[in-house]
Protein backbone atom coordinates (compact mmCIF):
# COMPACT_ATOMS: atom_id res chain seq x y z
CA UNK A 1 0.00 0.00 0.00
CA UNK A 2 1.04 3.24 -1.03
CA UNK A 3 1.02 6.71 1.00
CA UNK A 4 0.49 9.85 -0.05
CA UNK A 5 0.72 12.90 1.88
CA UNK A 6 0.42 16.38 1.10
CA UNK A 7 -0.62 20.15 2.55
CA UNK A 8 -3.55 21.70 0.42
CA UNK A 9 -2.56 24.82 -1.32
CA UNK A 10 -5.73 26.30 -1.93
CA UNK A 11 -9.85 26.14 -1.21
CA UNK A 12 -10.95 22.99 -3.46
CA UNK A 13 -12.27 19.68 -3.57
CA UNK A 14 -10.34 16.86 -2.30
CA UNK A 15 -10.10 14.97 -5.76
CA UNK A 16 -9.45 18.01 -7.22
CA UNK A 17 -6.18 18.65 -4.36
CA UNK A 18 -5.01 14.98 -5.06
CA UNK A 19 -5.20 15.48 -8.29
CA UNK A 20 -3.32 18.74 -8.79
CA UNK A 21 -0.54 17.33 -6.35
CA UNK A 22 -0.37 14.13 -8.06
CA UNK A 23 -1.33 14.74 -11.73
CA UNK A 24 -0.65 11.07 -12.99
CA UNK A 25 -2.86 9.75 -10.65
CA UNK A 26 -5.93 8.02 -12.67
CA UNK A 27 -9.18 9.39 -11.35
CA UNK A 28 -10.44 6.20 -10.93
CA UNK A 29 -8.19 5.23 -8.40
CA UNK A 30 -8.75 8.51 -6.40
CA UNK A 31 -12.24 7.74 -6.47
CA UNK A 32 -12.08 4.18 -5.20
CA UNK A 33 -9.74 5.46 -2.66
CA UNK A 34 -13.06 7.65 -1.68
CA UNK A 35 -15.57 4.97 -1.74
CA UNK A 36 -13.50 2.86 0.46
CA UNK A 37 -12.42 5.88 3.24
CA UNK A 38 -8.62 5.72 2.41
CA UNK A 39 -8.42 9.58 2.17
CA UNK A 40 -8.20 11.59 5.20
CA UNK A 41 -8.71 14.95 5.73
CA UNK A 42 -6.19 16.29 9.08
CA UNK A 43 -6.38 12.99 10.25
CA UNK A 44 -10.67 12.42 9.86
CA UNK A 45 -11.64 9.83 6.91
CA UNK A 46 -13.54 11.55 4.39
CA UNK A 47 -15.82 8.89 1.67
CA UNK A 48 -17.23 11.73 -0.41
CA UNK A 49 -15.30 14.52 -2.85
CA UNK A 50 -15.46 16.87 -0.15
CA UNK A 51 -14.26 20.96 0.21
CA UNK A 52 -11.40 21.25 1.94
CA UNK A 53 -9.15 24.42 2.73
CA UNK A 54 -5.55 25.70 2.26
CA UNK A 55 -3.47 24.31 5.30
CA UNK A 56 -5.34 21.50 5.62
CA UNK A 57 -3.34 17.86 5.54
CA UNK A 58 -4.49 15.24 3.00
CA UNK A 59 -3.53 11.72 3.73
CA UNK A 60 -4.41 8.98 0.46
CA UNK A 61 -3.73 5.20 1.32
CA UNK A 62 -3.91 3.59 -2.21
CA UNK A 63 -4.11 -0.36 -2.62
CA UNK A 64 -2.21 -1.85 -5.82
CA UNK A 65 -4.05 -1.89 -8.94
CA UNK A 66 -3.70 -2.49 -12.23
CA UNK A 67 -5.32 -0.18 -14.26
CA UNK A 68 -6.10 0.10 -17.86
CA UNK A 69 -3.73 2.24 -19.34
CA UNK A 70 -5.92 4.86 -21.98
CA UNK A 71 -4.05 6.76 -24.42
CA UNK A 72 -4.57 10.42 -24.79
CA UNK A 73 -4.33 11.76 -28.36
CA UNK A 74 -5.03 15.67 -27.37
CA UNK A 75 -5.43 17.59 -24.43
CA UNK A 76 -5.78 21.16 -23.84
CA UNK A 77 -7.11 23.17 -20.91
CA UNK A 78 -10.82 22.63 -22.53
CA UNK A 79 -11.24 18.78 -23.96
CA UNK A 80 -9.60 15.82 -24.14
CA UNK A 81 -9.50 13.08 -26.96
CA UNK A 82 -8.39 9.55 -25.86
CA UNK A 83 -8.28 6.33 -27.74
CA UNK A 84 -11.16 3.84 -26.21
CA UNK A 85 -10.01 0.54 -26.43
CA UNK A 86 -12.56 -2.46 -27.46
CA UNK A 87 -14.52 -3.79 -24.26
CA UNK A 88 -14.42 -0.78 -21.93
CA UNK A 89 -17.73 1.49 -21.83
CA UNK A 90 -17.29 5.26 -22.82
CA UNK A 91 -20.04 6.12 -19.82
CA UNK A 92 -21.48 4.09 -16.63
CA UNK A 93 -24.72 5.28 -17.29
CA UNK A 94 -27.34 2.20 -18.62
CA UNK A 95 -24.34 -0.27 -17.91
CA UNK A 96 -25.22 -3.71 -17.65
CA UNK A 97 -21.84 -4.30 -15.91
CA UNK A 98 -21.65 -1.41 -12.73
CA UNK A 99 -18.35 -2.84 -10.96
CA UNK A 100 -16.26 -2.13 -14.35
CA UNK A 101 -14.41 1.00 -15.13
CA UNK A 102 -15.87 3.64 -17.76
CA UNK A 103 -13.64 5.43 -19.50
CA UNK A 104 -15.00 8.99 -18.15
CA UNK A 105 -14.36 7.46 -14.82
CA UNK A 106 -10.52 6.33 -16.21
CA UNK A 107 -10.31 9.94 -17.64
CA UNK A 108 -12.25 11.79 -15.17
CA UNK A 109 -14.29 14.05 -17.80
CA UNK A 110 -17.62 13.89 -19.42
CA UNK A 111 -17.47 12.26 -22.86
CA UNK A 112 -19.88 13.90 -25.86
CA UNK A 113 -20.45 11.27 -27.47
CA UNK A 114 -20.90 7.23 -27.47
CA UNK A 115 -18.91 4.30 -29.29
CA UNK A 116 -19.84 0.83 -28.73
CA UNK A 117 -18.21 -1.10 -25.61
CA UNK A 118 -16.23 -3.43 -28.18
CA UNK A 119 -15.86 -0.88 -30.85
CA UNK A 120 -12.55 1.24 -30.28
CA UNK A 121 -11.37 4.68 -30.89
CA UNK A 122 -11.79 8.50 -30.41
CA UNK A 123 -13.67 9.67 -27.97
CA UNK A 124 -14.07 13.55 -26.76
CA UNK A 125 -14.02 14.92 -23.65
CA UNK A 126 -15.18 18.43 -22.25
CA UNK A 127 -13.05 20.05 -19.53
CA UNK A 128 -16.07 22.23 -18.83
CA UNK A 129 -19.63 23.39 -19.79
CA UNK A 130 -18.37 25.95 -22.66
CA UNK A 131 -17.07 23.27 -24.24
CA UNK A 132 -19.31 20.65 -23.02
CA UNK A 133 -22.34 23.18 -25.01
CA UNK A 134 -20.17 23.87 -27.77
CA UNK A 135 -18.94 20.05 -28.69
CA UNK A 136 -22.63 19.38 -28.20
CA UNK A 137 -24.01 21.80 -30.64
CA UNK A 138 -21.41 20.70 -33.01
CA UNK A 139 -21.96 17.11 -32.77
CA UNK A 140 -25.91 18.21 -32.68
CA UNK A 141 -25.10 19.81 -36.13
CA UNK A 142 -22.63 17.39 -37.96
CA UNK A 143 -19.86 20.08 -37.70
CA UNK A 144 -17.46 17.14 -36.39
CA UNK A 145 -16.80 14.40 -38.77
CA UNK A 146 -16.11 10.94 -37.59
CA UNK A 147 -14.55 8.20 -39.60
CA UNK A 148 -14.28 4.65 -39.43
CA UNK A 149 -12.27 2.11 -40.52
CA UNK A 150 -13.84 -1.54 -40.64
CA UNK A 151 -12.79 -4.98 -41.79
CA UNK A 152 -15.75 -6.64 -43.83
CA UNK A 153 -16.79 -9.27 -46.06
CA UNK A 154 -19.77 -9.23 -48.17
CA UNK A 155 -21.36 -7.65 -50.69
CA UNK A 156 -18.75 -4.63 -51.09
CA UNK A 157 -18.27 -2.53 -54.17
CA UNK A 158 -14.81 -1.18 -54.37
CA UNK A 159 -16.31 2.08 -56.10
CA UNK A 160 -17.45 2.79 -52.74
CA UNK A 161 -21.47 3.44 -51.95
CA UNK A 162 -23.38 5.80 -50.00
CA UNK A 163 -26.13 4.57 -47.83
CA UNK A 164 -29.60 6.33 -46.40
CA UNK A 165 -31.90 4.88 -44.67
CA UNK A 166 -34.36 4.84 -42.04
CA UNK A 167 -33.60 3.42 -38.54
CA UNK A 168 -34.63 2.78 -35.03
CA UNK A 169 -34.36 1.40 -31.98
CA UNK A 170 -36.03 -1.82 -30.91
CA UNK A 171 -34.51 -3.63 -27.37
CA UNK A 172 -31.07 -3.86 -27.31
CA UNK A 173 -31.08 -3.73 -31.76
CA UNK A 174 -31.02 -1.19 -34.14
CA UNK A 175 -33.35 -1.62 -37.21
CA UNK A 176 -33.54 -0.73 -40.50
CA UNK A 177 -36.96 -0.03 -41.65
CA UNK A 178 -38.29 -0.02 -45.33
CA UNK A 179 -40.87 2.66 -44.46
CA UNK A 180 -40.75 5.60 -42.49
CA UNK A 181 -43.09 5.68 -39.09
CA UNK A 182 -42.66 7.98 -35.63
CA UNK A 183 -40.40 6.00 -34.32
CA UNK A 184 -37.28 6.01 -37.18
CA UNK A 185 -34.61 8.37 -37.75
CA UNK A 186 -32.83 8.90 -40.65
CA UNK A 187 -29.39 6.98 -40.94
CA UNK A 188 -26.50 8.10 -43.09
CA UNK A 189 -23.49 6.93 -44.42
CA UNK A 190 -20.77 6.31 -46.89
CA UNK A 191 -17.91 3.99 -47.15
CA UNK A 192 -14.93 4.13 -50.05
CA UNK A 193 -12.51 0.63 -50.50
CA UNK A 194 -9.37 1.10 -49.10
CA UNK A 195 -7.89 -2.58 -49.28
CA UNK A 196 -9.07 -6.08 -49.62
CA UNK A 197 -7.25 -9.30 -49.01
CA UNK A 198 -8.19 -12.83 -48.43
CA UNK A 199 -12.04 -11.96 -49.31
CA UNK A 200 -11.73 -9.44 -46.11
CA UNK A 201 -11.59 -5.49 -47.19
CA UNK A 202 -11.06 -2.60 -44.84
CA UNK A 203 -13.58 0.56 -45.58
CA UNK A 204 -13.17 4.09 -44.90
CA UNK A 205 -16.83 4.85 -43.26
CA UNK A 206 -17.73 8.32 -42.76
CA UNK A 207 -20.56 8.57 -40.75
CA UNK A 208 -22.91 11.50 -41.47
CA UNK A 209 -25.85 10.51 -38.48
CA UNK A 210 -24.36 9.27 -34.82
CA UNK A 211 -27.55 6.50 -34.25
CA UNK A 212 -27.60 3.61 -32.29
CA UNK A 213 -25.56 0.77 -33.91
CA UNK A 214 -25.88 2.56 -37.20
CA UNK A 215 -22.73 1.47 -38.65
CA UNK A 216 -23.18 -2.32 -37.70
CA UNK A 217 -26.88 -2.40 -38.74
CA UNK A 218 -26.94 -0.40 -41.54
CA UNK A 219 -23.89 -2.14 -43.62
CA UNK A 220 -25.91 -5.43 -42.57
CA UNK A 221 -28.97 -4.48 -44.01
CA UNK A 222 -27.04 -3.84 -47.46
CA UNK A 223 -25.10 -7.28 -47.43
CA UNK A 224 -22.02 -5.76 -45.88
CA UNK A 225 -20.97 -7.28 -41.97
CA UNK A 226 -18.10 -6.33 -39.94
CA UNK A 227 -15.62 -9.26 -38.80
CA UNK A 228 -16.41 -10.14 -35.30
CA UNK A 229 -19.88 -8.58 -35.06
CA UNK A 230 -21.36 -11.08 -33.05
CA UNK A 231 -25.03 -9.00 -33.36
CA UNK A 232 -25.44 -7.79 -37.02
CA UNK A 233 -22.67 -10.72 -38.38
CA UNK A 234 -22.38 -13.88 -39.40
CA UNK A 235 -21.38 -16.10 -36.63
CA UNK A 236 -19.99 -19.13 -38.75
CA UNK A 237 -17.44 -16.45 -40.65
CA UNK A 238 -16.78 -14.90 -37.24
CA UNK A 239 -15.44 -18.38 -36.01
CA UNK A 240 -13.33 -18.90 -38.75
CA UNK A 241 -11.35 -15.96 -38.35
CA UNK A 242 -11.34 -16.63 -34.19
CA UNK A 243 -12.76 -13.13 -33.91
CA UNK A 244 -15.58 -12.04 -31.25
CA UNK A 245 -15.33 -8.24 -31.16
CA UNK A 246 -16.03 -6.41 -34.31
CA UNK A 247 -13.05 -5.00 -36.40
CA UNK A 248 -14.45 -1.65 -36.62
CA UNK A 249 -12.33 1.85 -35.19
CA UNK A 250 -13.53 5.40 -34.99
CA UNK A 251 -9.96 5.93 -36.39
CA UNK A 252 -10.33 10.31 -37.32
CA UNK A 253 -11.96 13.10 -35.77
CA UNK A 254 -11.74 16.04 -37.59
CA UNK A 255 -13.56 19.66 -36.19
CA UNK A 256 -14.99 21.37 -39.04
CA UNK A 257 -17.43 24.73 -38.02
CA UNK A 258 -17.44 24.83 -34.18
CA UNK A 259 -18.08 28.02 -32.11
CA UNK A 260 -16.31 29.33 -29.33
CA UNK A 261 -14.52 29.19 -27.59
CA UNK A 262 -13.14 25.61 -29.47
CA UNK A 263 -12.97 27.47 -32.46
CA UNK A 264 -9.09 27.06 -32.55
CA UNK A 265 -9.92 23.17 -33.61
CA UNK A 266 -11.73 24.49 -36.67
CA UNK A 267 -9.64 22.31 -39.51
CA UNK A 268 -7.81 20.43 -37.11
CA UNK A 269 -7.92 16.61 -37.70
CA UNK A 270 -7.22 13.95 -34.97
CA UNK A 271 -5.95 10.39 -36.17
CA UNK A 272 -5.14 6.89 -34.58
CA UNK A 273 -4.24 3.59 -36.05
CA UNK A 274 -6.75 0.73 -34.97
CA UNK A 275 -5.28 -2.30 -33.45
CA UNK A 276 -6.45 -4.86 -36.40
CA UNK A 277 -4.44 -5.04 -39.71
CA UNK A 278 -6.26 -7.00 -42.57
CA UNK A 279 -2.16 -8.09 -43.60
CA UNK A 280 -2.48 -10.48 -40.56
CA UNK A 281 -5.36 -12.23 -42.57
CA UNK A 282 -3.16 -13.29 -45.37
CA UNK A 283 -2.19 -16.58 -45.24
CA UNK A 284 -5.97 -17.83 -43.51
CA UNK A 285 -7.11 -20.23 -45.97
CA UNK A 286 -10.46 -19.96 -47.52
Amino acid sequence: MEKIEFVNSKKQTVIDAIKNFRPTLNYSIIKTALRKKDVRVNGKKVGENVSVDSDQTITVFLNEKKVKQIEIVFEDNNILIAKKPFGVEVTKHNKSFLDSESLEELVGYEACHRLDKNTEGLVVFAKNQNSKDALLKAFKEHKIQKNYFALCYGKIDKNGQNFENYIKKKQKYAKICENFDKNCKIAKLSYKFVVGKNRLALLDINLETGRMHQIRAQLAYHGIYILGDEKYGKKDVNKKYHKTKQQLCAYKIQFLNIQEPLDYLNNKSFIIQPSFNIEDYEKISQ
